[in-house]
């Protein structure tokens, strides 16, 4: 491991601290004269990186010379310091887990359909999987032939792997025939592989995609290329950034690292890897809520956390008879114990019906 490497992530494992401790002032160390302009300092990542091999070099040997605690430097404990710091600066490069943690189930999460203001199909593809796509196929053309203009393409429950060839096969769905629709790079070996739509596309209308922070390179590569090639318009948080294809390796006892081996390339978008697919419209949405209402429509559907619920209005009628019926009906819901508590609504969702709402009305004018 270079000194270059094993200096930055020393630097990187200290936290709480924004400046490198200088080395004791001697005779030989150059005097700095305060700045009178002085910036902002600056990150200790950015000071690390201003140094070159021998400035590198130096420090590590000043530790070693200098530093108080010489148990602290031992090449057992640089080599950890590494390792952390190294993770830490790949992000979701790079993780090292628990068999138990790597090798986790998550919630199976189902498929659901629906037509919204009988125009606006909505699909929530869930925990999707290959023999999902006839499904998938069966629910697009029926509600194709119920009159729908947009749809909504819900991909927040979606578990956060990385199979990229069940991507395609869905993109295929809205893709015309024969477009390439992303390639994963291998740039080690200079090799990538590229997919292609396979089918003839079933739904062709506008579309709005809905993403969480916590999509990860399947959805990812679904979000993406739809903004690409069909210039869906793609609302929610920002995703994972995890847009890459992984390889798993046994270290130590019982430990898996899981190396990132191969990046998604989507023609004509910026690298998701690694800061993740910013979404066109940014919904604020916290993710406790976001879960709550998702699990609830699980359940229930989706109608219950669109729309707000009609409540009483004053009317001429109330105010000439001096009453309040929207007053007047929490009171005797109140003193009767069955005052109605509000189902939570989908932000993200509710946005996106907007989009399509908006789109509809300029293409009747």
């Amino acid at each position: 491991m270079t000194a270059r490497i094993i200096c930055c992530l020393v630097a990187l494992c200290s936290t709480g601290s924004t400046f490198a401790q200088q080395p004791p002032v001697t005779s030989s160390t150059p005097q700095l004269s305060a700045s009178p302009a002085a910036a902002t300092p600056k990150s200790l990542r950015d000071l690390v990186n201003q140094l070159d091999q021998a400035g590198l070099q130096q420090v590590i040997e000043q530790l070693r010379s200098n530093y108080v605690d010489p148990s602290a430097l031992t090449n057992q404990e640089i080599t950890q310091a590494a390792v952390e710091g190294l993770l830490s600066r790949l992000g979701p490069g790079a993780t090292i887990q628990t068999r138990a943690e790597a090798e986790r189930s998550f919630r199976n999460r189902p498929f659901r359909s629906d037509l919204i203001e009988k125009q606006f199909a909505y699909v929530r593809l869930g925990s999707f999987t290959q023999q999902h796509l006839p499904q998938l196929d069966d629910t697009l053309r029926d509600l194709v032939g119920r009159g729908a203009s947009g749809l909504i393409l819900d991909l927040r429950t979606m578990p956060p792997g990385n199979d990229f060839q069940l991507a395609a096969d869905i993109l295929s769905r809205f893709v015309p025939k024969g477009k390439i629709l992303f390639d994963l790079v291998q740039q080690k070996v200079g090799r990538d592989r590229p997919y292609t739509s396979s089918v003839d596309p079933i739904f062709t209308g506008t579309i709005a995609v809905l993403v969480s922070s916590e999509n990860a390179g399947t959805a990812e590569a679904i979000a993406g290329t739809l903004r690409s090639e069909v210039h869906a318009l793609i609302f929610g948080q920002q995703t994972s950034g995890r847009a890459v294809e992984y390889e798993r390796y046994l270290v130590g006892n019982g430990l898996v690292l899981t190396i990132a081996v191969s990046e998604l390339v989507i023609p004509g978008l910026p690298p998701i890897f690694p800061k993740g697919l910013a979404p066109d419209i940014q919904v604020s949405f916290s993710k406790q809520q976001q879960d709550s209402v998702l699990a609830l429509a699980d359940e229930n559907g989706v109608r219950d956390y669109i729309f707000d619920e009609e409540r009483p209005h004053t009317n001429e009628a109330a105010l000439v008879a001096g009453r309040n019926p929207d007053l007047d009906a929490y009171e005797i819901g109140y003193t009767s114990g069955a005052v109605k508590q509000r189902a939570p609504k989908d932000a993200v969702l509710q946005r996106a019906i907007d989009f399509l709402t908006t789109i509809s009305v300029f293409r009747t004018k």
